[in-house]
C-alpha cells in the first residue's frame, strides 16, 4: 500500500510533478493508483492532475471504481467539454482516469497538502466541483461549512458521493473486523444525512438529484477481503469491475447527489456562501 503527500516539485517528463513521500501528514489507507501524476499550479496546495495511462483504472478497488465511474458519468452528462473541474478530497487524482479530456485540479490534505476549508480556490473559479467520498470524512460540525465552500467555488455544478446511512450496520461490522480508520470515521462521526445535504444545497441556490447506487452486499465482501486478505483482493477486484460494476441492489452503498446551480455565472451566486 502506497501513501503520498505533495512536497517540493521536481522536473519529470517536461512537467513539474509533485514529489511523493512515504511519510504522511495524514495516513490514508488507500492504494494510490498508477497512471496519474499531480503537478504543481500557481496556487500552493492545489495540484493539476495529469493522466499518463488511462488503462490503470482497472487496477482500482471495486468500491473506488464504481463511485468514480458514477461521478464521471454525472459530469459528462451535465458538463461542457471545456469545463474546468476541482476534485476535492480526490487523494491521487484517480477521477481523471475516467475524464481524461477534462482540465482537473485537485485539493486534498493527504496529497496536495491543503484543505478545502482553507479557502484557497477563488469564488466561482471552477465550472464543476466534485467531492467523492469526502464529506463523510469531514467532522460533522464542519460539514455545512464544507458544502458552503463547494458552493462558493462552483460556477455550475457540484457532484457529491458518499456512503448512505442505510449502510451503517454493515459499516460497524467492517470496523469491528478491520479497524480501518476511514470506516471508523463513518461509524463514529456518522454518515451524512442526505435530507440535510439536499436542503442546504437547495438553500444555496442549487437544484439537486439524488441517485442511490452500487451494492452494499458486494461492498461488504469486497472491502473485508481488501483489508483482511489483500493478496487475494487484486484478482477479485478485477473480476468485480469486469462483471459487477452495475449490479442491482436491495440496499444501496452510495448516494450520488448532482447539484446544478440556477443562474450559473451570476455574481450574486456566491452571496451567503462565504466560509466564516
Amino acid at each position: 500500500m502506497r501513501h503520498f503527500i505533495v512536497d517540493s516539485p521536481s522536473l519529470f517528463n517536461g512537467i513539474l510533478v509533485c514529489n511523493r513521500r512515504n511519510q504522511l501528514k495524514k495516513a490514508v489507507p488507500i492504494n494510490s493508483i498508477a497512471g496519474v501524476e499531480l503537478a504543481t499550479t500557481d496556487t500552493p496546495g492545489i495540484c493539476k492532475v495529469v493522466v499518463q495511462d488511462q488503462s490503470t483504472k482497472s487496477a482500482l478497488s471495486w468500491d473506488r471504481f464504481v463511485r468514480l465511474k458514477a461521478a464521471s458519468e454525472a459530469i459528462t452528462q451535465n458538463a461542457g467539454s471545456e469545463w474546468t473541474i476541482l476534485d476535492v478530497g480526490g487523494f491521487d487524482g484517480a477521477l481523471a482516469l475516467f475524464l481524461p479530456d477534462y482540465d482537473i485540479d485537485l485539493i486534498d490534505p493527504a496529497s496536495s497538502g491543503a484543505s478545502l476549508l482553507q479557502g484557497l480556490a477563488g469564488s466561482l473559479s471552477y465550472d464543476a466541483v466534485t467531492a467523492i467520498d469526502a464529506l463523510e470524512h469531514v467532522a460533522p460540525q464542519e460539514r455545512d461549512r464544507a458544502l458552503q465552500e463547494l458552493a462558493r467555488i462552483a460556477r455550475k455544478l457540484i457532484v457529491l458521493n458518499y456512503p448512505c446511512r442505510e449502510t451503517t450496520e454493515a459499516q460497524k461490522i467492517v470496523l469491528e473486523a478491520t479497524n480501518n480508520p476511514l470506516v471508523r470515521e463513518h461509524v463514529e462521526w456518522e454518515l451524512p444525512d442526505t435530507d440535510n445535504v439536499v436542503a442546504l444545497m437547495q438553500g444555496l441556490g442549487f437544484s439537486t438529484k439524488v441517485t442511490p447506487h452500487a451494492s452494499l452486499a458486494i461492498w461488504l465482501g469486497q472491502y473485508l477481503t481488501l483489508n483482511l486478505a489483500p493478496e487475494a483482493a487484486q484478482e477479485m477486484n478485477r473480476y468485480l469491475i469486469d462483471h459487477h460494476s452495475d449490479e442491482p441492489f436491495s440496499t444501496p452503498l452510495y448516494h450520488l447527489i448532482v447539484c446544478s446551480r440556477a443562474n450559473s455565472g451570476s455574481s450574486q451566486a456566491v452571496q451567503g456562501c462565504k466560509v466564516a
